[in-house]
């Protein structure tokens, strides 16, 4: 009976994973809706990963592994990319390889999906797993979703998303030049173009486990996150004034806010000079708010050098 229901493609990039991707792996294998693939796409892993992917073919020949291609950016949404490429299912679900999907997620999602056929994607709750404590993440009502996304107000993560093959194909995917912000733009992407065809499963069970991972190295996750929001504000001010949506450039400040609030600290005055100039440039924020925050900014760092100095 199962033959006859749609096909879902699991695509899990992974880099040096090996000694986590078998949990992902198994929460694949437990799923009680069994008319899917799982694409693996490795980034170039020097540990045993392909030697664990071997085992899990043995198991299932519904594993199906693939080394992301020379020739492309190295990266988590390049291996996407490839693994969406490969893909023959209906639907795609994107997932991490140490996210976890609980036993009846797909059989949950395609029942959604059944009933909801119109609809470009779906997107469902999760939990998120920080130590040996897993608590739900709620999503709540809204309208615009859009202007959740824009701001920063992140309420779901990369494989809470279900969705229809063509249409991911046709917005492109994830952009390769993305060291992080891979989610938001992504889902930005999907907002804008769908124009409201799409469902948020708010009450349903959450069905996936986003375990929440310490920052092992600061100093290049802010650098990689630096360095994706010259990419990102750019990109998504330009989608914006595409789809007649201009004004919402304003949103994006969120991501400014949430940079300044965690990594102001870890960044030199050049650098948060440059990433004040980039908002500016992109109008999201105006000249009277660039040259305050500027200053404000500029003003503390000053005051933070003379009282060293003093105290020294």
């Amino acid at each position: 009976m199962m033959n006859h229901l749609p096909l879902v493609s699991l695509i899990i990039p992974t880099y040096n994973r090996a000694h986590l991707i078998g949990q992902t792996l198994d929460s694949v294998l437990v799923q009680t809706y069994t008319n899917w693939e799982c694409i693996v796409v490795d980034d170039g892993s020097s540990d045993d990963t392909e030697k664990v992917l071997q085992i899990y073919q043995k198991k299932d020949t519904r594993f199906v592994y693939y080394n992301r291609p020379l020739d492309t950016l190295k990266g988590a949404s390049s291996s996407r990319n490839y693994g969406l490429q490969k893909a023959t299912g209906a639907y795609v679900i994107f997932l991490d390889s140490d996210d976890l999907l609980l036993d009846y997620c797909l059989l949950n999602r395609v029942k959604v999906v059944l009933e909801n056929l119109s609809c470009d994607f779906w997107v469902f709750p999760m939990y998120i797993e920080r130590g040996e404590e897993r608590s739900l993440v709620s999503i709540p009502y809204n309208d615009d979703y859009l202007i959740d996304f824009l701001s920063c107000n992140l309420y779901w993560q990369t494989m809470c998303t279900m969705w229809k093959l063509e249409f991911v194909r046709s917005i492109g995917g994830f952009n390769p030049e993305y060291p992080r912000l891979n989610d938001p733009e992504i889902h930005i992407k999907a907002l804008i173009q769908s124009k409201g065809n799409y469902l948020v499963c708010n009450n349903t069970v959450p069905d996936s486990v986003y375990r929440e991972t310490p920052i092992k190295d600061k100093a290049l996750f802010v650098k990689n996150y630096l360095s994706a929001l010259h990419v990102f504000i750019p990109d998504i001010s330009g989608r914006l004034v595409a789809a007649c949506k201009t004004e919402q450039r304003y949103f994006l400040r969120g991501y400014l806010e949430h940079y300044m609030k965690d990594f102001k600290h870890n960044t030199t005055w050049r650098q948060m000079v440059n990433l004040f100039g980039v908002f500016y440039a992109c109008r999201v924020i105006g000249f009277i708010e660039y040259y305050s925050r500027l200053s404000k900014y500029l003003g503390a760092k000053l005051f933070r050098v003379i009282f060293k100095m003093i105290k020294h």
